[in-house]
């Protein structure tokens, strides 16, 4: 069974990848929608919700987006990985992401890149 762990400010994590913070993607839990603080392909982090399952467990992802126009429902699953303490937050790492949710995933970081470029002139 994997370890899980409750992190803070003097705990670091440790992550093969490097999450962004632009664009800001909101995600579908159930009925529930959150924008994210960061994301990558392998997680994301967002507010703290009542009912949220213990660490170690999973939820279903159904629905991506970071603008009206770029959106997509997905099948996803993405397991609670921490609580960042002080801060009202909870990290989640992707299970799985089907096609649909990688090609999306890798156009938004595209997407942040173009973002960046268009804020550094």
């Amino acid at each position: 069974m994997a370890r899980f762990f409750t992190v803070g400010k003097y705990r670091s994590h440790s992550r093969k990848d490097y999450r962004h913070e632009l664009p800001c993607l909101t995600i579908e839990i159930g009925s529930m929608v959150f924008e994210t603080y960061d994301w990558s392909l392998g997680g994301f982090r967002i507010d703290d919700y009542k009912g949220r399952p213990p660490v170690g467990e999973t939820i279903k992802v159904s629905r991506l987006s970071y603008s009206p126009e770029h959106s997509v429902d997905v099948e996803c699953r993405a397991t609670v990985t921490r609580i960042v303490l002080g801060k009202n937050q909870v990290a989640f790492a992707f299970n799985s992401l089907d096609e649909v949710a990688f090609d999306f995933l890798e156009n938004a970081s595209m997407q942040r890149l173009s973002l960046l470029s268009n804020t550094s002139r």
